[in-house]
């Protein structure tokens, strides 16, 4: 049975992973595009302050919170009550959802002013740099109702079974932000102003279009677009108490972002862009990977609990955390090695430069990247409280993640700037990771740490001859890399070496996990 579903978690993960790298190649696509077009200027800069809110939304709803709040209850009513009052939970979770952001929306586009000045408090004294903001801001709050809609329906489809029409529609926004910035580059002669303003209602446009590609699956389930706003109905106080604290929880992770950027408008022009594009790269491997991970783990989990059946919680649970660090670890190694030419394939063109933008982003991206083992274990730990209806500890926790955070801001940003700012996230997010591994383990026991850490430790073996192995072929490539193609082959070469390299030692130390995920991409089934 264990094995049963430890297989189940991780082919639905694999599909998860299947769709997620398609959105996520389209998101670097779009960030590309993005750079190229604003490079690390003032206009990027504005625009990243602007979306600042929404994206934290985004965030914080996309990648947890709904899901923790909501996902349990249904599949309670789901397995309890039947069908038909899990459809009706969903729809009285919608009307309260549209009422809520609704109104978030209205005073985000009233009050924007205000909310620039505590956003981009280093621009005060730069007026065309905030006012561009503020019009910005009131573009781009809309985005703020759709996605929460989006967000409904992916964890709705999640519950009673789909996954990759949700993981994809995320690329549906993606998709559309790069022909917008394909059409600014090709056909637009304005003013660099101008084409943000455009690219911002291409932002809002993009994230109607992933609702709809989830609208048909969700008819197909029976769950028909309907407004029945009741406060008072039990399931939707329900998923409300669980809701708000799993919340303030990720929220908490998410300041940490929002605090950088909001110290980083005292630094150099240029670096609120720089620190978002190395943020958004360093994060490509815990959503791919590990964001498919959570996913599919929480409503295995949460089934588990409802039948009491800890043995599989605990097996499911221990999985999940071997299959994290099986990507984590060698993501770290990789980009420690290669976070230079990974920047320069991707951005390096247009307004981003070589002499300035490159060594800014790499910076903040390897910086991030250190925190990658930390940020990918803590996801998975979180649903794991999630899935026994404790959104309350991971609460407490993200406070004092939060303080740590602000901590080592101020304090780091003095020595090194940029680079103290992604480290400060990257050192707070270990502290997390360690003070929830250590209250889950006091209340459920033992989750297999010692076989997670004989893993982790062969895996680190692993991917530290696959870092030297492309290392190497980078090395041997740099002469090469002046237009595309030559970056292009640099990390693709260092890449390909560098994962045969890693399955070599891995299959040489017996690390039976990573030899299973081999074996799954290739069609072979190997759950042991």
């Amino acid at each position: 049975m264990a094995s049963e579903t430890r297989e189940k978690i991780a082919r639905s993960a694999s599909r998860v992973s299947a769709a997620t790298i398609v959105s996520r190649v389209l998101g670097l696509g779009r960030d590309a595009i993005f750079a190229a077009l604003f490079g690390t200027s003032y206009v990027g800069d504005a625009y990243n302050v602007a979306f600042l809110i929404p994206n934290f939304l985004r965030r914080v709803f996309g990648e947890g919170a709904l899901a923790a709040g909501y996902i349990p209850v249904y599949k309670q009513y789901l397995h309890v009550e039947g069908r038909e009052r899990s459809i009706q939970l969903a729809t009285r979770i919608f009307s309260v959802l549209v009422v809520i952001l609704a109104a978030v929306v209205v005073g985000g586009v009233v009050f924007s002013n205000p909310i620039v000045r505590v956003w981009a408090f280093g621009w005060r004294d730069q007026p065309e740099l905030f006012a561009l903001t503020v019009k910005l801001t009131r573009v781009l709050f809309p985005f703020i109702l759709f996605v929460g809609i989006s967000s409904l329906a992916m964890v709705t489809l999640n519950s009673v079974g789909y996954f990759s029409v949700p993981a994809l529609s995320p690329a549906m926004l993606n998709a559309f932000l790069i022909g917008t910035g394909v059409g600014l580059i090709r056909f637009f002669s304005g003013s660099l102003e101008s084409a943000v303003m455009w690219f911002a209602v291409g932002t809002v446009v993009g994230v109607v279009l992933q609702i709809a590609i989830q609208v048909p699956l969700i008819v197909r389930t029976g769950h028909k677009p309907a407004f029945d706003l009741d406060f008072s109905d039990e399931g939707v106080r329900w998923v409300g108490r669980l809701l708000l604290p799993s919340i303030i929880a990720l929220a908490a992770v998410q300041v940490n972002v929002v605090v950088d950027t909001l110290l980083a408008t005292t630094l150099a022009e240029g670096s609120v862009t720089a620190l978002r594009l190395g943020n958004r790269l360093s994060m490509q491997p815990l959503g791919i990977f590990v964001a498919a991970i959570a996913t599919v783990t929480l409503p295995a989990l949460s089934e588990h609990a409802a039948r009491e059946e800890r043995s599989l919680f605990l097996h499911d649970l221990e999985f999940a955390l071997k299959l994290t660090m099986t990507f984590m670890i060698p993501s770290t190694i990789a980009v420690l090695v290669m976070g230079r030419p990974i920047v320069r394939l991707f951005f390096e063109r247009g307004e981003f430069t070589a002499a300035r933008s490159t060594p800014m982003t790499t910076v903040a991206f390897v910086c991030y990247s250190l925190g990658l083992v930390c940020y990918g274990g803590t996801k998975v730990i979180t649903q794991a409280f999630y899935s026994l209806k404790d959104t309350k500890t991971p609460v407490k926790i993200g406070i004092v993640v939060v303080a740590g955070n602000i901590i080592f801001d101020l304090v780091l940003v003095r020595l090194w700037g940029l680079a103290g700012l992604a480290l400060a996230t990257a050192f707070s997010s270990a502290i997390g990771f360690v003070l929830l591994g250590v209250t889950l383990r006091g209340r459920i026991g033992d989750v297999g740490l010692k076989s997670l850490v004989i893993m982790s430790t062969k895996v680190l073996a692993a991917a530290v001859v696959m870092g030297a192995g492309m290392r190497g072929v980078s090395q041997v490539l740099e002469p090469h890399t002046a237009g595309f193609a030559g970056k292009a082959l640099q990390v693709g070469a260092a890449a390909a070496v560098g994962l045969l390299l890693l399955l070599g030692v891995s299959y040489m130390l017996r690390v039976k996990e990573v030899m299973s995920v081999a074996g799954m991409l290739i069609g072979r089934r190997r759950w042991e």
